[in-house]
This record gives structure tokens, sequence and C-alpha cells, in this order.
């Protein structure tokens, strides 16, 4: 009998856990992070995003998050077929804008560390510094506008979210992509956030 209560009490507790809302938060947050950019024909140095975001918690159970990221380097470009010595070092400026939808679990209740799951869409507007080494570009080569397109991206991670305290720390790893007409680009990095609720 009294493993039978222990089981029942284990389901129970886990129902509990893993039911319990966490806090709804409206706010706005600021955001860095860590970037690695790869293709099948290009190759971007790793750089750091800066960024901001609105974070709208209408319900406990879902997060929606509307915001920006900035970010510059140096892109390497290889031409496809390949032309010995045809590789375009550019130097690049990035505007990302995307809109996600975020799945926070309490796991243990009272607990201010969840974990977090998510995903959403993405919009890319890249610019180069110097556009001129475009113009006349190696058979099957890029143009900048390739780069300007919408994709998707999928983020899990910790949230802290103290009840006492009026905002929330996010620590998560994010995998974009973008499907261009001859390869698809993914950009994966570590992603931290703060939002401040009101």
């Amino acid at each position: 009998m009294s493993r039978r209560l222990v089981s029942a009490a284990a389901v129970i507790a886990l129902v509990l856990c893993t039911a319990v809302p966490v806090r709804a938060q409206t706010g706005f947050g600021v955001r860095a992070a860590s970037l690695s950019v790869t293709g099948d024909h290009v190759e971007m140095d790793p750089t750091t995003a800066f960024g901001a975001h609105v974070a709208l918690g209408f319900v406990p159970f879902l997060k929606l998050q509307l915001g920006a990221e900035y970010l510059s380097g140096t892109a390497t470009y290889g031409y496809t077929p390949a032309i010995p010595g045809s590789d375009i070092e550019a130097d690049f400026t990035n505007i990302g804008v995307f809109l996600d939808v975020r799945k926070p679990f309490g796991l243990i209740p009272l607990f201010p560390i969840k974990l977090v799951l998510g995903g959403g869409l993405n919009y890319n507007l890249m610019s180069y510094v110097d556009e001129e080494m475009f113009n006349d570009p190696p058979v099957g080569g890029f143009s900048p506008e390739d780069f300007s397109h919408v994709g998707w991206h999928a983020m899990g991670g910790l949230l802290f979210d103290p009840p006492v305290l009026p905002f929330t720390i996010t620590a998560e790893y994010r995998l974009q992509s973008i499907k261009l007409t001859d390869e698809t680009v993914t950009s994966k990095g570590f992603v931290i956030g703060l939002t401040f609720g009101f």
C-alpha cells in the first residue's frame, strides 16, 4: 500500500511541477549573441551581435518576442565552380528582425530557473561596405541581395525568472536558417538576454 501511495504522490508531484505556470511578463529587453555563420559557398567570421526586443506575456504559458539584432563582420565567398584565387572577402553589416514564440517549463514549483524552448521567423537585411566588388563577379558568383531573405530559427535554453525581481535573464542556444537560391546559410550560437517587465 505504501508503494502505491509513494507512486501516486510522485505522479501528482510530476504533474504539478510541469503544470505550474511561469510568471507572465510584458516588457522590453536587450540581448547579445556570439554567432557563427556558414553556408555552402560563404563563411563569416564569428562575430558578436547586439539587439533589443519587446516581450509580450499575455498568458502565463507562452511568451512572444519581437526584436532586432545588429552585427558586422567579414564574409568570405567561394564560387561554384571553384576558380583559383576567386574568393572574395567583404565587410558587411546586418540587421536581423525576428519574431518568436517561447514556451517556458517550470520543472520545480517556485524554483526561479525554468527550461524554455521556442522558435519563429527572422528576416535579415544585409548590406556591404564595398559593393563595387560585386559588380562583375565570376560565373556562379553572389550578389549582395542574395542574403536578404526570410528564414526560421529554433532555440532552447534556461530562463532565470525570480518572482521578487522585475526582470528575467535568458541564456539560449539558437539555430537560424536562411534558404537562398542555391544554398542554405545557417547561423548558430549563444544568446544572452535581459528583459525588464512592466
